[in-house]
């Protein structure tokens, strides 16, 4: 097992940073912008600079979309902006622009020797979350994978490894990316299928960010383990169409990129206010939100051999009308013994197992806007939408439509 000796403070939100509105009389600041828009943590960032701009703007902004953290030497050379917001993983680039005083702050936070400011996630409470949310579910053995080399990764690690201790003596394994290069895919994915298959089971699995999740996840297809029954997989940054696309879908830990975009053009306003001073590098760390709870982490661990084929059958067939007694049946039990392992194991019967499972695929559902509930009916086995209204209230205490106004609310203010 690798471990991180890394100690990181939890830092506090910039309220002492002023909002400062540009000034009518004079030109708006020329801003060059620099994200990975094809992540979702770059497009959540583009959209809290967005929103300062609308409260303090206007700003004249260069948008560079698909920002890879390293530029070329000259890329500064002829530029004449007021201010950077950037992804940056080059010290050289860091380097001209503290030489040329140009006020910039750095929006990810992968490196902490750029001398820069810094806005960027809590990758240590992000571990916390993650692992806090697998010892709620019961389980006492844990696996993170991610990138050794990488700062952020090793703070999550650490994160993730700490409260993992503080809740028990339990084992934490860790198996390392070393590339992110399609020609070594192959080969990595092959041993990643060596190493979880040796994993002790029940094990709840961490991945530094959803795309590594995403490799893990087909690992285990490939190698005929189930999720989340054998392993429980959780990844980090709640990219909608990554979990979405994964089988089953991925269960994230939910980053504040949105935040991290609006505190960071809220420093550098207060940096090109002060007229080339600079400020003293230092970083802002912005907490996770939650986590996103799909079918990949919803489970509570057991060692109940009886218990975890029966979980993996009602995941494989909700909205199918599966009833406990069928369960039983094809599970080759008495109703009696497969109730009376289900309340020992996790403490209510299949039947309500049954009905959580369904419900969360309805609320799934519920999300998308373009399914009337009467479709959301029929996908999930339901004869008549009222039927389905009717469960939903007794179960959650709301509607189905107030559910579904709720939840889009709570995705708009994100």
């Amino acid at each position: 097992m690798w471990m991180c000796p890394i100690n990181i403070e939890i830092s506090c939100h910039s309220s002492k940073v002023p909002n400062v509105r540009t000034d009518p009389a004079k030109p708006p600041p020329h801003v060059a912008v620099c994200v990975d828009k094809a992540r979702g943590y770059g497009r959540g960032v583009l959209q809290g600079i967005a929103d300062y701009i609308e409260a303090f703007g206007p700003w004249s902004l260069f948008i560079e979309p698909d920002a890879i953290g390293r530029y070329g030497e000259r890329w500064l050379a002829d530029w004449k902006g007021d201010g950077v917001l950037a992804y940056i993983e080059d010290p050289a680039f860091a380097q001209q622009l503290r030489r040329r005083r140009i006020p910039a702050v750095e929006l990810f936070g992968h490196r902490d020797d750029l001398g820069l400011p810094q806005v960027a996630n809590d990758d240590v409470a992000i571990g916390r979350l993650a692992a806090q949310h697998f010892l709620d579910r019961q389980f006492k053995n844990f696996a993170f994978t991610g990138y050794p080399d990488e700062m952020w990764v090793r703070r999550r690690l650490a994160g993730f490894q700490e409260t993992v201790a503080a809740g028990g003596a339990f084992s934490c394994e860790f198996f390392p990316r070393n590339t992110h290069s399609l020609a070594d895919y192959e080969s990595n994915q092959s041993r990643l299928r060596q190493w979880l298959h040796h994993l002790p089971k029940p094990v709840a699995l961490m991945a530094c960010s959803d795309r590594h999740a995403q490799r893990v996840l087909d690992a285990c297809r490939i190698a005929g383990i189930s999720v989340p029954e054998e392993i429980a997989v959780i990844g980090v940054d709640n990219d909608e169409q990554t979990c979405r696309l994964t089988n089953p879908p991925l269960s994230s830990v939910i980053d504040n990129p949105r935040k991290i975009g609006f505190e960071a053009a809220r420093m550098l306003g207060e940096l090109m206010h002060q007229s080339g001073r600079h400020r003293k590098a230092g970083t802002i760390h912005v907490a996770p939100i939650g986590i996103a709870t799909r079918l990949s982490t919803d489970i509570t661990a057991t060692e109940d051999p009886l218990v975890a084929r029966a979980l993996q059958m009602i995941r494989e067939r909700t909205g199918v009308g599966l009833t406990a007694d069928e369960l039983a049946l094809q599970l080759n039990v008495s109703r009696s013994v497969l109730f009376r392992r289900f309340r020992k194991t996790l403490g209510r019967t299949p039947l309500r197992e049954i009905n959580r499972v369904l419900l969360e695929r309805v609320k799934t559902l519920l999300k998308q806007k373009e399914l009337t509930l009467e479709t959301v009916a029929s996908m999930t086995g339901f004869d008549h939408p009222e039927y389905l209204s009717v469960l939903f209230k007794r179960e959650t205490g709301m509607t189905p439509g107030t559910y579904r106004r709720e939840s889009h609310r709570r995705l708009e203010k994100r």
